[in-house]
């Protein structure tokens, strides 16, 4: 039965493709500004934004012990901060051109800043801040069923998530995904529908079924994973029961990739087969928990 919905699926993207347009397509969700930010509302960038945004906390707001406190607000006791680095260059004209040519780089002043998170301190000015984020999001009801699948896949494969605007799987030694919240997604269903497609691409890990997942942006091995990652996801929620055949979205996602493959429907068909052992890799353990108990002898 499972095969069947799998070929089913397949089947109508590839009919889907031939009348959607890929420029047509939008991301399925809104940035909110899950990026690190100060408290004017400045994100973070290069490795203070790696730092930050690695330190665990939903909050994105960062300010330091006197910026809180200028607000009235406390470090709760015992909370560690973290390091953040500002860079200043300063600039002189270069003589040989008597100023007229390109400034050059005369000194760099290299300091550094220890902050908080607003979810570490107590103050009504910190709780204010962290509810303009919340308003910016829409109300969604979870599906049950679509929850259940990500906390058992999670918790089989020991995953984390980590608040993002954008939607990623990471692996490597910190292996986690990167998701928007459900509340910046346009519906309960396309928050699922991107959650399997990432969950999708982490079956290719090597200690799954090891998939090539060496590709680079734009080369045929990555437009090829992401046809698997693509196809498996509709797979998923066509097994949640989530949609009772794919979305156009789903279609127009597939034929921006697909273009890099030169159109070759043939190579859906390829992803679909890969897809389908992915599909089945994430379903496991739901599968399993369904699976009645034999009775004790």
């Amino acid at each position: 039965m499972k095969d069947k919905m799998y070929q089913m699926v397949t089947d109508q993207i590839i009919e889907q493709l031939e009348k959607v347009d890929c420029k047509d397509y939008n991301k399925p969700w809104f940035c909110v500004g899950h990026s690190p930010i100060n408290l004017r509302g400045t994100a973070y960038r290069g490795i203070n934004h790696v730092l930050l945004s690695h330190s665990g906390f939903d909050s994105n707001i960062w300010a330091t012990f006197k910026q809180w406190s200028e607000h009235d607000c406390k470090v709760k006791k015992g909370e560690k901060s973290q390091v953040v680095v500002l860079w200043k260059f300063f600039r002189d004209a270069d003589e040989e051109t008597n100023g007229q040519g390109e400034n050059k780089t005369k000194a760099v002043m290299i300091r550094y800043f220890r902050v908080f998170n607003s979810a570490q301190v107590d103050g009504v000015y910190a709780r204010n801040a962290e509810q303009k984020f919340k308003d910016k999001l829409k109300t969604h009801n979870p599906i049950a069923e679509a929850e259940h699948f990500i906390a058992s896949y999670l918790e089989a494969e020991n995953l984390r998530v980590r608040p993002s605007d954008r939607a990623y799987y990471a692996g490597g030694i910190r292996e986690h995904f990167g998701m928007p919240e459900l509340g910046q997604f346009h519906s309960p269903e396309h928050y699922y529908s991107v959650f399997a497609h990432e969950i999708t691409h982490s079956t290719g890990n090597a200690n799954r079924l090891k998939r090539d997942m060496t590709g680079h942006f734009g080369d045929k091995a990555y437009a090829f994973e992401e046809l698997v990652a693509e196809l498996g996801s509709a797979m998923i929620c066509g097994s949640l029961g989530l949609e009772a055949k794919p979305r156009e979205d789903h279609a127009q996602y597939i034929k921006g990739w697909l273009s890099a493959l030169r159109n070759d429907n043939s190579f859906v068909i390829s992803a679909a087969s890969k897809a389908q052992k992915a599909a089945d890799y994430a379903l496991q353990y739901l599968a399993q928990e369904e699976e009645p108990l034999q009775a004790a002898e």
